[in-house]
């Protein structure tokens, strides 16, 4: 029987979406909006993993599962996370 992980990386109620790994500020929340938004943060090179957080990079994210020992999705070109469409996106 496969266990299950389950991974708690930060206890912190704060106002800032932070890499789950180095915990470098990605953006800000103020009244609900992400400052810069999630889609410009995508576009800057972050690394969003649905239903878990925020990476500051393909490095983080890489290191993180290696850390952890736990694989996250893949977008089509195999790298972590979600593809996000973006306004300049076909």
């Amino acid at each position: 029987m496969e266990k299950t992980k389950i991974i708690v990386t930060s206890t912190e109620d704060n106002t800032f979406c932070k890499c789950q790994l180095c915990d470098k500020t990605i953006a800000e929340f103020k009244n609900d909006i992400m400052i810069p938004s999630a889609e410009e943060c995508y576009k800057s090179g972050n690394v969003p993993v649905p239903n878990f957080g925020w990476f500051c990079s393909q490095k983080c994210a890489l290191d993180y599962e290696t850390k952890f020992d736990i694989k996250f999705g893949r977008t089509k070109d195999g790298k972590v996370g979600q593809t996000m469409k973006t306004s300049t996106s076909e």
